[in-house]
């Protein structure tokens, strides 16, 4: 099959919220020989559309007169009425909506596979529904956006052609609604072009004021009030009481999550914020070990942790409790990662582990960005994407 003309309708605004899945995967479908046009909302007050080239990647930018706060979650008025204006007179092959339960991202597709017949491919990111993120939701949430949440997380999936999973769990209920073969699981992937591999970080250390022989964690913060990730390595670090030399670098919106940790561990922190890791990936490579703590929630089960392939891209084991979709992963590649429990004792003597093993654990560091390159990149999961697409597309001419 040629060249296929892609369009993607991103749920949020422009680089937030999924950005960092559905940006790469295009950059991959633009290698691969295709076009692919990303449709996204602007998250500043703006009356007029912004086109840019990014990779190859087409990506406009529509306005919006509503807050970024709401925007942001996927409802919109002016870039939604741009968008359905947009598909309605532009053909495309396949259109890819990252959360088609939300009408920023579902309705153009389903609007343009009306209009034009195209593939419409839905990916299913979360368990949103009862059970699952609508527990978390608020009283205002539910009360006016609920019953959109609940239909729309069905029916979105049902009208749509394809549809792409991070889990066994949401694989499971996908195929309540489609044939098997109409639903692919692709994991989160790894960055290797933006984030390269360095085997001895000390100088980096020495750079940003760190003792050359200080163990460095690092977290990417995807949740600024979940302390829930963070509390058994800093309960851990407590009952250690300055027995090794530890930092814990965090990357992303942790204020919250600082504001609510014993004061006596915050000169083992250091908060780095959202950074982009294209132009500073040398925060990520003084992490010495990266750590993932999960609670075993229905979420956490159907979702995938986006943070592990950028952990592997830099070559560097992953502490961690296997929870869900992890587990079986984990036990496929187990020499990247470090397993333990959310037990303080536990992870107490694996940081002994870490502290008397970390050259080997370097050492073993080309192994887990070999990894990260050959199965976990975002150019090897957007192959499996485009040959997804051309899949669907062979039937439907059937």
């Amino acid at each position: 099959m040629g060249k296929l003309n892609i369009l993607i309708s991103h749920t949020s605004v422009f680089k937030k919220a999924g950005w960092g899945r559905i940006f790469p995967l295009a950059v991959g479908l633009v290698k691969n020989g295709n076009q692919v046009t990303i449709l996204t909302t602007n998250p500043k007050f703006s009356l007029f559309t912004k086109r840019v080239t990014v990779n190859g990647v087409n990506i406009i930018i529509f306005p919006e007169l509503i807050p970024a706060r709401v925007s942001r979650m996927g409802f919109g008025f002016l870039s939604l009425f741009l968008k359905v204006l947009h598909v309605l007179f532009n053909r495309y092959d396949v259109v890819h909506s990252d959360n088609g339960h939300r009408p920023l991202a579902g309705i153009p597709c389903r609007v343009h596979k009306r209009r034009f017949g195209s593939v419409y491919v839905a990916e299913w990111y979360d368990w949103y529904g009862k059970g699952g993120e609508y527990d978390n939701k608020s009283k205002i949430f539910k009360l006016l956006l609920g019953w959109y949440e609940l239909k729309y997380e069905i029916f979105d999936k049902k009208i749509a052609d394809g549809v792409v999973v991070l889990s066994e769990s949401l694989r499971a209920r996908a195929e309540l609604l489609k044939p098997n073969d109409r639903v692919i699981k692709i994991h989160g992937g790894a960055d290797v072009s933006a984030i390269p591999f360095l085997h001895d970080n000390s100088h980096l250390k020495i750079k940003y004021n760190i003792d050359e022989d200080a163990l460095t964690f690092g977290y990417i913060n995807a949740n600024n009030n979940n302390i829930a990730e963070l509390l058994p390595l800093v309960n851990a670090l407590i009952k250690l009481n300055n027995t090794y030399k530890i930092k814990i670098l965090i990357f992303g919106d942790s204020k919250n999550l600082i504001s609510q940790l014993n004061t006596n561990v915050l000169e083992n922190l250091i908060v780095f914020g959202w950074i982009d890791f294209a132009k500073d990936f040398e925060k990520l490579q003084i992490v010495d070990v990266f750590f993932l703590f999960k609670e075993n929630t229905l979420g956490n089960i159907a979702g995938w942790p986006n943070c592990i392939g950028d952990y592997l891209a830099c070559g560097r084991p992953v502490l961690l409790n296997p929870v869900g979709e992890v587990i079986d992963f984990v036990k496929e590649y187990p020499d990247s990662f470090i397993v333990c429990s959310v037990d303080a004792d536990d992870i107490c003597s694996k940081i002994m582990y870490i502290s008397n093993s970390i050259t080997l654990l370097r050492n073993k560091g080309k192994d887990i960005r070999k990894l990260a390159e050959d199965i976990v990149s975002w150019e090897r999961k957007s192959k499996d994407l485009l040959d997804f697409y051309t899949y669907l597309l062979e039937i439907k001419k059937l």
